[in-house]
């Protein structure tokens, strides 16, 4: 494009300037909000987990008594005395709602309140670990607990002699006003004024530290600039909110301990209104363990004498020498006395678990890390398009080509204009990845959650991918005959609808069904896009271009997941479905703003090779399939990878994770590190293997790393191990990523077919290999468990990288 370089009139640096401070603000505005909501939601996340861990003891105390006449031989259902026991609950607990005693079949004997909502809950005990229906959680002692517009409700279970669920008593308590302590209004004041700080820094940078001249030159300070300031603006709200974060994780814990420990403070008051001196109580450390054991946050209870001495000590394991010295920390007192009246006898003392609450912060910590890495992920991606809006600002209409439209952008950098399409549309559509797996296992049947729910669970996912194979086949034509435009808005609406039937599905068919429809939204609007770019890109900018529009994918990829995986903590995945649909209309609104003047193509015919439709019979992609060098390329690199990306990654990562306590945030977090990797270090290593003259070593070189990731995770488990694994297999797509395009295109076969037919067909093993992953990794999980089937996807990755730097020709010998 060409620069002004006469002076501007006053008006013309006026408006240019204020457009893009508006801009500016727009991009602060939209991270800063981001942050601001994921982190507040966390927050009620984490106050309505803490509220279930005390609602779930409370409830256990009343469980127990009718848990022992159970095993004493009295039937459930004409158990005798539940009023008296439930009123006594509703005595015993402060923000009481409701409680009630529920049959497994969900017919509520006795309640007080509304037991709205609680038939449901016995048959959320009864299903396996992990399998819960969604909205409700597991906790580790057994029970499961929902979080609505109700409050926080907690089921304990009642066993029958065979260990079956027989019932639960359900305990209800009212939300805790957050508002009411004026937290939201002091956060929300701390990110306005944050925000109009940064707003103010960004007014003067542009008005006085950067002349005109610079903004329409395109100089590194015009991104520097804001780009510094939102990342202050977003570590300062960030420190605030971890601060916060941690007032609120102590004071809800101290809240949730007072509640706990007043029980045992009663019972201990009644003791001693039997005329017990507190120094002659015998076995007073079994009920201070029972306590601590429920109650995972307290660390030690013990029972002191008025002049300050130790009478008992216990933990969750049992009693503690009194004798030994004592450690100091964060404690609760509770005066005891005879009958709960007179002077104090005693004192029973709560020491709270500091390292239990500094691991909650720590979690928190990760949480704001991982939103600002979100939000400045995003604030790049909305920085770049800023960029090209300027350009267009300071840009005079150069010469163009016969049949251009007036006003458009330089040709060479139509890569710019799809980027942020691509970062939306991939954003929108990541949103489920972190879940899916688990999302699905939620919606089957009791009796198919056995060995073979793992292959069950599997098939949304290569449904999804099955029907991409197909619609990206068929989007070359569309665009051939109609334009691109048609199959990306075409693919957009499908993908809407898929996401919107993703919400309401209840069923794994109907999961299953709409993720198909998801799958031929997304084949359409990829292979569109990418239409786009061959149509309007030169031929010398083709590849520069392509590689900022699959830079704009992994952004939105990573920053997608990530987010996904915290709303789907905090608000369900039917929420995230339909977020999902709703983000959809913002690369349909840059589809409209920044590509429509492209609708009218000069009618290039790269169109069909672009989306991939096959160029010849299909005895002829059969002849090429059967070569030593392309077939063994896809046979032994191209599918086994992509096997391995999806399995691992959309697939077994979710359950992976779960089985090792990690959370759907963790998930996230994981698919980030991924998305860095391929965003930041790929276009390296590819600069490396281009100048590199055997590329067959970069392809091998990728699968043993990305191989040995894989059955890395045979030997060492956690949620560190499978980060290492998938930064592994992130590397794996960097060393051999861009060395496979290069061999492919080296080869004397791939030459005699057709460049573009021969790429077409890679793309179609590509996609095949991605519908193939969840089923194979499903069918292996069901067969040998997690790890097992890890560890196998990990060998078979290895032998078929090993077949293919045996077998294949090395670029340049052998007629390649």
């Amino acid at each position: 494009m060409t620069v002004l370089s006469r002076p501007v009139t006053e008006t013309r640096r006026r408006r240019p300037l204020r457009d893009v401070l508006l801009a500016c603000m727009v991009v602060l505005l939209l991270a800063q909000g981001l942050i601001g909501a994921l982190s507040l939601s966390a927050l009620n996340r984490l106050v309505a987990d803490n509220t279930a861990e005390r609602v779930e003891l409370l409830a256990r105390r009343t469980s127990t008594q009718i848990q022992t006449g159970m095993d004493l031989g009295k039937p459930l259902a004409q158990f005798f005395g539940l009023p008296a026991l439930l009123d006594e609950l509703r005595l015993r607990v402060p923000d009481f709602s409701a409680a009630a005693v529920v049959l497994a079949d969900g017919t509520v004997l006795d309640a007080i309140g509304d037991p709205d909502g609680f038939q449901d809950m016995p048959a959320a005990l009864s299903r396996p670990a992990g399998a819960e229906p969604e909205g409700v959680s597991r906790t580790a002692a057994g029970a499961v607990h929902e979080t609505d517009e109700h409050g926080v409700a907690v089921a304990v279970p009642l066993l029958r002699a065979d260990a079956g669920v027989a019932g639960a008593v359900v305990l209800r308590v009212a939300p805790r006003d957050m508002r009411e302590a004026g937290l939201l209004v002091q956060n929300a004041r701390v990110l306005a004024g944050v925000t109009l700080a940064a707003a103010l820094l960004l007014a003067l940078a542009f008005r006085y530290a950067m002349p005109l001249y610079e903004l329409a030159a395109a100089s590194r300070a015009r991104m520097a600039v804001p780009l510094v300031i939102l990342l202050l603006a977003q570590g300062v709200y960030a420190a605030y909110t971890i601060h916060t974060f941690r007032d609120v994780w102590v004071d809800v814990t101290r809240g949730n301990t007072e509640i706990v420990g007043g029980g045992l403070q009663r019972d201990l008051n009644r003791v001693l209104g039997y005329g017990i001196a507190p120094a002659a109580l015998r076995g007073v450390e079994q009920p201070m363990a029972r306590l601590a054991a429920s109650f995972p946050v307290i660390a030690e209870l013990r029972l002191t004498s008025p002049e300050g001495r130790v009478l008992n000590r216990a933990d969750a394991r049992g009693p503690l020498p009194v004798g030994q010295p004592l450690p100091d920390g964060n404690r609760l007192a509770f005066p005891l006395g005879a009958g709960g009246e007179g002077p104090a006898l005693a004192t029973l003392e709560i020491f709270l678990d500091d390292a239990r609450i500094s691991a909650g912060v720590r979690a928190r910590i990760l949480d704001a890390a991982t939103v600002v890495a979100v939000a400045m992920v995003a604030a790049i991606e909305l920085l770049l398009l800023l960029a090209l809006l300027m350009d267009r600002a300071f840009a005079v209409p150069a010469g163009r080509a016969p049949g251009d439209p007036d006003g458009l952008d330089d040709q060479t950098k139509v890569g710019a204009l799809v980027r942020p399409v691509m970062f939306g549309f991939l954003f929108a559509m990541a949103l489920p990845l972190s879940f899916l797996p688990i999302y699905a296992r939620s919606l089957m049947p009791l009796a198919d959650l056995g060995r073979e729910a793992a292959l069950l669970m599997a098939l949304p996912i290569a449904a999804e991918m099955g029907c991409g194979l197909l619609t990206a086949l068929l989007a070359g034509r569309l665009a051939d005959r109609r334009g691109w435009q048609w199959p990306v808005l075409a693919g957009l609406a499908v993908a809407v609808a898929g996401n919107l039937a993703c919400a309401l599905a209840d069923t794994l068919t109907a999961l299953t069904l709409a993720r198909a429809l998801v799958g031929l939204g997304y084949g359409l609007t990829w292979m569109g896009l990418q239409g786009f770019i061959v149509i309007r890109s030169p031929a010398a900018y083709r590849g520069r271009n392509m590689a900022t529009v699959i830079a704009g994918l992994f952004a939105g990829h990573l920053s997608g997941a990530a987010v996904g995986a915290m709303l789907a903590q905090q608000l369900g995945a039917s929420a995230v479905f339909a977020v999902g649909a709703f983000l959809l209309a913002l690369p349909a609104l840059g589809v409209f703003t920044l590509m429509w003047p492209y609708r009218h193509a000069a009618g290039r015919p790269a169109a069909g090779a672009a989306a991939g439709r096959p160029a010849r019979s299909w005895s002829a992609v059969a002849r090429l399939l059967a070569t030593r060098d392309f077939g063994m390329l896809l046979a032994g690199s191209i599918v086994p990878f992509s096997i391995a990306q999806v399995g691992m990654l959309t697939y077994a990562l979710p359950l992976y994770m779960e089985a090792q306590g990690g959370t759907s945030a963790s998930v996230g977090r994981v698919l980030m590190l991924y998305g860095f990797c391929v965003i930041y270090i790929g276009p390296w290593m590819g600069r490396l293997a281009d100048r590199s003259a055997d590329k067959k070593r970069w392809i091998a070189l990728g699968g043993l790393v990305g191989g040995a990731g894989l059955l890395s995770l045979y030997f060492a488990t956690g949620v560190y191990a499978a980060a290492v694994a998938v930064v592994l297999l992130a590397l794996a797509s960097c060393l051999a990523g861009g060395a496979q395009t290069a061999y492919m295109l080296s080869l004397k076969d791939v030459q005699q077919y057709g460049p573009g037919g021969a790429t077409s067909v890679m793309r179609a093993a590509d996609k095949f290999g991605q519908m193939l992953g969840p089923l194979a990794v499903g069918g292996l999980f069901a067969s040998m468990g997690i790890s097992g089937g890890l560890a196998v996807t990990g060998a078979f990755y290895l032998l078929a990288t090993l077949a293919f730097f045996l077998v294949a020709p090395a670029t340049g010998r052998d007629g390649s």
